[in-house]
């Protein structure tokens, strides 16, 4: 018996793709409960800034090279490295938070329910990109 993942199979990429995006939105929550909760981040604030630093360079020459102005480039780059930073701290916050027993506290029915809900709610973000992605070209 053959058992070849077939990476080619639209039904088999879907799942693997939602189900990623299901588990990150689900540690970015994880992530968010716990620095509302102590108030803090265990992620040092040295990568907080090296990753604020390298989506702000990399979103304002995205920016200015879709014909953005020099403000609008840098307006641009800093929204996009505020949300980019926002959401990586609170997803590696997720992660060593569950990873020290912070998801003990949750049943497993709520666990398996997160996921089925953001696996529904990702494969709708993901169908929506590819059709805004697909009418602007």
């Amino acid at each position: 018996m053959n058992m070849e993942l077939d990476i080619d199979n639209p039904f088999i990429q879907a799942l693997a793709v939602s189900t990623a995006m299901a588990l990150f939105m689900i540690s970015v929550a994880l992530g968010i409960m716990y620095m509302a909760s102590s108030g803090s981040t265990p992620v040092p604030m040295a990568v907080i800034l090296l990753i604020f630093a390298i989506v702000f360079i990399a979103g304002s020459v995205f920016f200015e090279s879709r014909g953005a102005d020099y403000l609008g480039s840098m307006a641009g780059g800093a929204i996009a490295s505020f949300i980019a930073t926002f959401s990586a701290t609170a997803f590696l916050t997720g992660m060593v938070h569950a990873w020290n027993g912070g998801i003990q506290a949750l049943w497993w029915e709520q666990i398996l329910s997160a996921l089925a809900v953001c696996m529904v709610a990702s494969m709708f973000i993901i169908r929506l990109l590819q059709h805004k992605l697909q009418s602007s070209y």
